[in-house]
């Protein structure tokens, strides 16, 4: 396992009890993703030992990541939404509104997850966009 741990959100009311687990298997890390509800369970955060990490937010059917490995540069995963729409997620307990083209399915998330989590790397398969610059990876 590259992370070292893994950080999930707890919100009831305005109160968020942050929980750290250790990285210790995948299944355990897949089942707080699948755990985000928009609600209560608005952020997942994959993270190493030193600057890189990859944050998940939303739930239960559309959610954002980015992924950096030096806290200054950040990608973002793009969807398949063509539209210049922007969608309503709760992300980190507060709700905000985010370009429809980076809000992706679960099966998207749990693939560059398991990627990053296993590797520390960047799932080539998929587009990300880097501040604002469309990049193939």
């Amino acid at each position: 396992m590259f992370i070292s741990k893994f950080s999930s959100e707890d919100w009831q009311n305005n109160q968020n009890t942050e929980v750290i687990h250790p990285a210790k298997n995948w299944q355990e890390i897949e089942k707080a993703i699948q755990e985000l509800d928009g609600k209560h369970r608005t952020l997942v955060t994959l993270e190493t030992d030193g600057e890189a990490h990859l944050a998940i937010g939303g739930g239960p059917d559309k959610f954002i990541v980015y992924l950096t490995f030096d806290n200054e540069v950040f990608y973002y995963l793009c969807g398949f939404a063509k539209s210049n729409l922007e969608e309503s997620l709760v992300v980190g307990g507060q709700e905000g509104l985010y370009p429809a083209k980076f809000c992706v399915e679960i099966d998207l998330i749990l693939q560059v997850a398991k990627t990053f989590a296993e590797f520390g790397t960047m799932d080539q398969t998929v587009v990300w966009e880097k501040e604002g610059v469309l990049e193939l990876v």
